[in-house]
């Protein structure tokens, strides 16, 4: 089950409401539902997605990171790469359980006490990374005289380093909660693996949620205002530049007036206003993608019922699942958003690929004699 909270982990004797469990779906329902969001659906993308970031991070370095983009898109590529593979590691006890349900059970019992949270900590850091993009591309398009010369590609390796390494950093205690160990199960007649609440998790267990819980509010709520207030503005940017083209076209330079040189400035403007459509169509998508985590969690906060083991029991556990998809979905699409926005991504993915069938041609052509 994708989680960050599982039943086990509630206390039994907290209040509670009645009736228990509100009726959402029947069980056979929710069973059929769990299988194909779980292990069809989300296991899927992060397939796709593992494919797709992967060739988001060879096109970049094959491109060898002159700009600025190359850099921050890598970074986030690498992170939704990591989010992708701990997807199908959680995901695959499904796959497991039709050969061995014992080593699938412990499988899943291991990967909740570590992939769940990773995927989450991941979305954090893109997240973070999303808006550092956006307000980099903020000051591009409002003050590009003034910052662009400092916002070279080792400026915004060294940004985004620290902001990985900060914001994982703020969640990395939360993986010392569980102690993996080894118990008899009768019901499967064998020994699996179980998490248990770790000497850390039970002397720190208040102050440690509250911290978890509050972070893991305020850097998505954080994220999402930044990225929303830098996209209005490069918006409202762009127009104003689309408006002004339009109504002075004789004050842009044209390449028969200037020759090469206004040719070159004009390609240059292009390229400039195409990365930034580019990116505000990523942007974007981390509005749309971050906007069910953050729904999901202020509803946890104001109402009492929205929560494992409440009246809202299961409603809470289909959406845990829907914030995972749109993780899963936002850690697998930037590649299209490149291949279709981006000339020179496109161009050296495609030679890549020409490349690749031209080596294998060659192979099977040499095996043949």
């Amino acid at each position: 089950m994708l989680t960050t909270e599982t039943p086990s982990d509630i206390d039994m004797t907290s209040e509670s409401t009645t009736p228990y469990f509100f009726a959402f779906l029947d069980s056979k329902k929710r069973k059929i539902a769990e299988i194909v969001m779980d292990y069809v659906l989300i296991f899927g993308i992060s397939v796709i997605g593992v494919i797709t970031n992967t060739l988001v991070i060879l096109v970049y370095t094959k491109q060898g990171f002159r700009e600025s983009v190359a850099v921050s898109m890598t970074t986030i590529s690498l992170w939704d790469l990591v989010k992708c593979i701990a997807g199908i590691m959680n995901t695959f006890s499904g796959i497991l359980s039709l050969i061995d349900p014992v080593a699938a059970q412990s499988w899943q019992n291991i990967t909740t006490a570590v992939f769940n949270y990773l995927i989450s900590f991941s979305t954090y850091v893109t997240s973070t990374l999303a808006a550092y993009v956006a307000v980099e591309r903020c000051l591009c398009v409002t003050i590009p005289l003034k910052v662009k010369w400092l916002l070279t590609p080792r400026v915004t390796l060294f940004s985004c380093v620290i902001i990985s390494v900060g914001v994982f950093g703020c969640f990395a205690i939360v993986f010392g909660v569980y102690d993996i160990v080894w118990e008899w199960d009768a019901s499967l007649n064998a020994t699996v693996a179980l998490y248990r609440k770790s000497d850390f998790y039970i002397r720190h267990e208040g102050p440690l949620f509250a911290y978890y819980n509050l972070s893991g509010t305020l850097w998505p709520i954080a994220s999402f205002v930044v990225i929303l207030i830098a996209t209005i503005i490069i918006v409202v940017k762009l127009k104003e530049g689309s408006k002004f083209r339009f109504n002075n076209p004789g004050m842009v330079m044209s390449a028969d007036q200037s020759g090469k040189k206004g040719q070159q400035a004009q390609t240059n403007q292009r390229r400039d206003r195409q990365v930034v459509k580019m990116l505000l169509v990523i942007i974007i998508i981390y509005i749309a993608c971050l906007a069910p985590r953050i729904a999901h969690y202020l509803a946890k906060y104001f109402i009492y019922d929205f929560y494992f083991l409440r009246r809202q029991h299961h409603l809470f556990e289909f959406c845990v699942y829907i914030v995972i998809g749109s993780d899963a979905v936002n850690g697998a699409v930037n590649f299209f958003v490149f291949y279709r926005m981006s000339s020179s991504f496109r161009t050296t993915f495609r030679a890549m690929l020409c490349r690749s069938a031209g080596s294998s041609s060659r192979s099977s052509t040499k095996s043949a004699k």
